[in-house]
């Protein structure tokens, strides 16, 4: 254990319990004197650790270990006094009645807290006594530079530059024959092999190789329906094969419904039949045992012809047992020059540069690179070392240091695979204090796991690693969790998963092997324990979960996969009363609301709980959860949730009220408001048409969604001046519209996501112009129709402009009304008819999304001109019925990737202007006309066939064949 993972863990609960000493004064008074003299002697603590920061060799000092150790105890110690005493004085305060029961349980309350309060003062001078015994045993100690020490970038979080670019086109260099040949081999539909296999060792680049025949141009033209999914050693059957079946055939909302509720034999029979008729490639990324393979195989047919399936896997034995004649592929380690390349793109170096300073950073570059064994994954982790180290002295500092630590025995692979942990280690102790329990946080979450990032912030919100008083006026916690998060990205210690419109992250996940460290260091540290009835941590089964670190972890994650019982078991037996955090991932668990009763028992001091797919007595949430008043993150994933009860009112610290993908409607009725630390209410379809609903005055109120309308938003709409993002839907009248609209959160530029939904009938928007104030929003959201202003309406308000001809016919232009800035849009029931809303909407400049879904055009004709749209790169149109014409001049829509089009049955022939986008990659067409699928297809069908490639090359092509045959992935189906 290093003294800088010491510090990662133990500074930041220090600077938890200063800042809760801080805000909890009302509970704390009465020991004031008590708790000052913690406050300074905590401070002291911090200031030590920044010192034993920087003492070189100090993993040689047992002696500054063992007290470095000791100073973590009294940090747990003390935030257990704290909150175990903040705790029993709210208890009583908030259980004290009226009338004459209260009068006379009175004396008894006031005795009890006197004896609270004289416990605790014993309690906190008993931690300084410990503290200042320390002070007085500490031997004298040099503090000095070490050699690779953690530095701070020293670019400014202003001059750091972002990457938007497609994230899956990664540094790669050395695969071209590989790709080359495996692409052969999918292709040739004459070969034995179903099976293609690539086999290595973590960090081999096994999933980078297969990322890229996945999305090869040549191989996405060949198969009619692809999938991947991840296996890794905690698999679910059933969120795979369920997985494939979404991702194979594109079901609709009301099938993606019946596959939720279908059985795993069901699935079984259904994917089976889908893909027995098709030309399918399926990857199966990271499987770790033939047992998976056993399970799922039974849902893969043979299917057409030159059907394949990929699968990676460090284990030889895995391909084998799937398929006798498969094709096994090794990828090669990368040769010095090749590794040399990679790291030169990763750190941006210019190598042909003959200046000095270059050609010495050229030199210790290339030795270092050495080390790494020509694993990529270990060269690129070295590159985000060494992009963070701009001058010659830090370079050579980095250079010495691998040279120290470097190790590698055993076998071959073991050999590699001790270089690239070590280049690993070295990284993550590169990372600055505040980052590292970030980092190790993302540890909890199961392996593969696609992680949400915006929950993922507010968890660290939640658990303290983000404060307020640690940040400058020009961040927020969110904001600067978000550049935290984009650090680590940069320091490839995480890879992004996926980007929102607005280049922000919205997925993110690990590396196998740089989770295989996070949970090394984890463990290390006691930083957080998982239980799995699958893992080697747990070898005795049930009885043995609390003969593990469990019984002293802080934090907690319970992968259950599908069992239940083991779950079961934990939460109700467990004794660790300490839990700070507890995560759940598994199975459906259901439990009683006696059964809760006990687990909030055992849970009194915790602050974050995420339970997911739990299912509560009549979808309420049982009161027992208002006695949880440290709470400050409640997660309720999947629980399919109706009611919470008025006790959540108790939770005076809650931050965060997490229900996503909850999509009951959901009622809650004045709970909200009496939370004034809420900062997100992330809950569908919450009721708010009762007059009984409150939001109150939330001053740190950022993101509500998705609430009713109702009378809430004439009342308390107004004082909530903080909120970034916002979700009404079932508004009923203009005028419910027109609140949101005139509100200060529209006025005062915070807003960077807002939705709203009208109900259908006779209501519309008069008036989006309010929108265009909002110079921070990005994504907008409207479902209802939208009043086409006519210019001479727009005359007598007072808008300049020359006077028509025909003043009926001329309309103010939608864009004076949409924000500049938009980069996602969405339009449904707009009921837009006089006016081509291409034609305005390509003129904004920022646009990359715009999904026009039904009933938002009415018209006949379209136009995209040249240079409209100069960002946009998803379209899609939903029933366009009366759509005739649509019109895509030459240079029109530069980047488009995506274009899909779903049931326009006036549509007469495809733009002739689609030709000239290259960069279109994807065109989904969906029509009940067969003639009109026909035209575009490379070979014209044959009696009633829904699906087909445009790959196949004996017949007549269709007329339209020609403006299409460019794009690499083409779906043509019938509605």
């Amino acid at each position: 254990m290093t003294d800088s993972m010491v510090q990662a863990v133990v500074s930041p609960v220090i600077e938890r319990i200063m800042d809760q000493l801080s805000n909890e004064f009302k509970f704390l008074r009465a020991v004031s004197g008590q708790v000052q003299a913690l406050q300074d002697e905590l401070k002291w603590i911090q200031s030590f650790l920044g010192d034993a920061d920087a003492i070189k060799h100090l993993e040689e000092s047992q002696q500054l270990r063992a007290i470095i150790s000791q100073f973590r105890d009294i940090a747990y110690d003390s935030e257990d006094i704290i909150d175990t005493y903040i705790l029993k004085v709210a208890s009583l305060s908030r259980g004290g009645r009226g009338g004459l029961i209260g009068f006379l349980k009175k004396p008894a309350s006031i005795f009890k807290k006197y004896h609270y309060i004289h416990h605790v003062g014993n309690k906190i001078e008993a931690i300084n006594a410990r503290i200042s015994r320390i002070q007085k045993n500490l031997p004298p100690y040099t503090v000095q530079d070490v050699a690779g020490a953690s530095t701070e970038s020293r670019r400014s979080r202003q001059d750091r530059r972002r990457s938007y670019a497609h994230e899956e086109e990664e540094h790669v260099v050395g695969l071209d024959d590989d790709i080359d040949t495996l692409v052969r081999e999918l292709n040739n539909e004459e070969a034995d092999a179903r099976v293609v296999s690539i086999v290595g060792i973590g960090g081999s680049g096994k999933t980078t190789l297969t990322r890229r025949l996945y999305n090869h141009v040549l191989v996405k033209k060949h198969f009619e329906c692809r999938s991947w999914v991840s296996i890794s050693q905690q698999w679910d059957s059933r969120d795979v094969l369920q997985s494939i079946l979404i991702q194979t055939s594109s079901p609709t909302k009301e099938e993606r419904e019946l596959i939720d509720k279908m059985k795993n034999e069901e699935l079984v029979d259904k994917l089976y039949c889908f893909l027995e008729e098709r030309l399918y490639l399926l990857v199966l990324d990271d499987i770790w045992e033939t047992k998976a393979w056993d399970e799922l195989s039974h849902a893969f047919p043979r299917g057409k012809v030159g059907s394949k399936l990929i699968l990676t896997t460090r284990n030889h034995y895995v391909p084998r047992q799937a398929d006798p004649h498969c094709v096994v592929h090794e990828p090669r380690s990368l040769t010095d020059d090749e590794a040399w390349e990679l790291l030169c793109k990763k750190t941006k170096i210019n190598k042909e540069s003959t200046c000095q300073e270059v050609t010495e950073l050229c030199k210790l570059g290339k030795e270092m690179v050495k080390r790494c064994g020509g694993l990529p994954l270990a060269v690129v982790v070295l590159g985000g070392l060494l992009a963070a180290r701009k001058s010659l002295q830090e370079w050579k500092k980095l250079h010495q240091n691998i040279g120290l630590q470097l190790r590698a025995a055993g076998k071959e692979g073991a050999q590699q695979e001790g270089k690239v942990l070590s280049v690993l280690e070295l990284s993550y102790d590169d990372l600055p204090y505040r980052l590292k329990p970030c980092f190790l946080y993302l540890g909890l979450f199961p392996e593969d796991a696609d992680i949400r990032a915006k929950q993922m912030i507010r968890m660290w919100i939640a658990e303290g690693f983000i404060l307020s008083s640690k940040i400058d006026r020009e961040h927020t916690m969110e904001s600067a969790g978000e550049e935290w998060l984009e650090e680590l990205i940069e320091r490839s210690m995480i890879q992004v998963g996926a980007r929102d419109t607005d280049g922000r992250v919205k997925t993110c996940r690990m590396h196998d092997l740089i989770r295989d460290l996070c949970l090394e260091k984890a463990r290390e540290e006691n930083f957080f324990e998982i239980l799995s009835p699958s893992l080697p941590s747990n070898p005795k089964g049930l009885s043995s979960i609390h003969e593990t670190n469990a019984s002293k972890a802080r934090r907690i994650a319970l992968h259950a996969s599908n069992d239940s019982a083991f779950t079961r078991h934990f939460l109700l037996e467990n004794r660790n009363f300490g839990i700070r955090s507890l995560l759940y991932f598994g199975s459906e668990l259901e439990l009683s609301d006696s059964e809760w009763e006990t687990v909030c028992t055992n849970l009194p001091l915790i602050k974050v709980l995420r339970l997911q797919k739990v299912k509560f007595d009549k979808n309420k949430l049982p009161k027992q959860i208002g006695n949880l008043l440290h709470l400050k993150y409640l997660g309720l994933i999947e629980c399919g949730l109706g009611r919470i009860p008025q006790s959540l009112g108790n939770l005076q610290n809650l931050q965060i009220l997490d229900c996503y993908k909850n999509f009951n409607e959901f009622h809650c009725l004045n709970v909200l408001q009496k939370m004034e630390q809420l900062r997100y209410v992330c809950v569908w379809y919450l009721k708010g048409k009762s007059k009984e609903f409150r939001v109150g005055a939330l001053k740190n109120l950022r993101c509500l969604e998705m609430v009713e309308a109702g009378s809430w938003m004439f009342r308390d709409l107004q004082h909530l001046t903080s909120l970034e993002k916002l979700a009404v839907w079932g508004m009923e009248t203009a005028e419910q519209a027109d609140a949101v609209l005139q509100s200060p959160c529209i006025s005062l530029d915070c807003l960077r996501s807002l939705r709203l939904e009208l109900m259908p009938g006779n209501n519309e928007f008069l008036s989006l112009e309010p929108l265009s104030h909002c110079g921070r929003l990005s994504k907008l959201f409207i479902r209802g129709k939208i009043r086409e202003i006519r210019q001479r309406e727009a005359l007598a308000a007072g808008e300049p402009s020359k006077r028509p001809q025909n003043e009926g016919q001329f309309l103010l232009p939608l864009q004076l009304q949409l924000p500049p800035n938009l980069t996602k849009l969405t339009l449904e029931y707009s009921g837009l008819e006089k006016q081509d809303p291409l034609a305005v909407l390509e003129k904004l400049p920022c646009l990359k999304f715009l999904d026009l879904g039904r009933n938002s055009f009415l018209g006949t004709k379209m136009t995209c001109s040249a240079n409209g749209f100069p960002q946009l790169q998803y379209l899609k149109f939903v029933e366009f019925t009366k759509l005739e014409e649509w019109i895509v001049e030459k240079g029109a829509m530069p980047c488009l990737t995506h274009l899909e089009l779903y049931r326009c049955i006036s549509f007469r022939t495809i733009p002739e202007g689609l030709r000239f986008i290259s960069s279109l990659k994807e065109l989904v067409i969906v029509d009940e006309r067969k003639e009109f699928l026909d035209r575009l297809r490379k070979v014209k069908t044959r009696g009633d066939e829904t699906w087909t490639s445009t790959t196949t090359t004996s017949q007549e092509a269709g007329e339209d064949f020609n403006k299409i045959q460019h794009i690499p992935q083409v779906v043509l189906g019938k509605w």
